[in-house]
């Protein structure tokens, strides 16, 4: 099969990090089971949601044609896979669509204590409904599995570029943030800040305050989980650290020291 088959399209590829330790510890912490179950409802309602926008578009392009009239409504390609613990976000063109999405489901599931990790890029694939391969994916999963290492979600130069007015725009310098390895990634520590009316969660808090608080409550609770367990300790002082920069600027309190003594006086 050739590129022919293939679009150019803007490719995510996110998972919820530490998903088959969550599914052993929901025996012992109840409401684990309800957070999973709703966050996973929220991906399939955000697919539903994407399917019922790619519909109105094509009608409305469609009855536009039959009257003979140019349709200034462009057609959509967006697309959205979601299966077990993970989920597959693409479309042609505009980007900002891609990562519109990505930051309101990513900063909605921090709040909630549900940690991302991801990549978004640029690449060919073909992706319809339940079906999805090409290079383009592939390339999603591997900076997803092997450079983003931490609870971000990266992007690729060419993605940055092409988001770049949006982010600069709507967003004034907050969707995209650059750490010190140099890589580029989703801003979570804010909410959505997108009015764009297929994404489910429009309704949602938007007040930056607000969600900080409760990221720092998740994250609180999220590294006295971790104790014993480097590997996901340095995931969660990854999110520590950048909460801590963000949490000074906005006169919210840090998470100063987070031991478990610490973490108990947090709550």
């Amino acid at each position: 099969m050739g590129k022919r088959h293939f679009q150019q399209r803007f490719i995510a590829f996110v998972d919820i990090l530490g998903f088959s330790s969550i599914v052993e510890r929901m025996s012992s912490e109840g409401r684990l089971f309800t957070t999973i179950r709703d966050a996973l409802k929220r991906l399939d309602r955000q697919s539903r949601g994407f399917q019922r926008y790619r519909r109105q578009r094509r009608d409305k392009r469609e009855a536009t044609l039959r009257k003979g009239a140019v349709p200034l409504v462009a057609a959509s390609n967006l697309q959205m896979t979601a299966f077990s613990d993970c989920y597959v976000l693409s479309e042609v063109s505009p980007a900002w669509h891609v990562l519109a999405a990505v930051q309101a489901l990513g900063s909605r599931f921090l709040a909630e204590g549900i940690l991302t990790r991801g990549a978004v890029v640029q690449g060919n694939a073909y992706h319809n409904g339940r079906v999805l391969f090409g290079p383009g994916i592939v390339d999603a999963y591997k900076l997803e599995s092997e450079v983003a290492k931490y609870p971000r979600i990266l992007v690729t130069e060419s993605v940055r570029q092409a988001v770049w007015g949006y982010h600069e725009g709507l967003w004034k310098g907050r969707l995209l943030e650059r750490d010190v390895d140099g890589c580029w990634f989703v801003n979570l520590l804010v909410p959505s800040l997108s009015s764009w009316a297929p994404l489910s969660d429009t309704a949602a808090e938007r007040d930056v305050d607000s969600h900080l608080k409760r990221v720092r409550r998740s994250l609180a609770n999220e590294w006295q989980r971790a104790q014993g367990n480097p590997g996901h300790m340095s995931k969660v002082w990854w999110l520590i650290h950048n909460f801590n920069k963000v949490a000074q600027k906005k006169g919210v309190d840090q998470i100063e020291h987070p031991d478990t003594a610490g973490v108990d006086a947090l709550r």
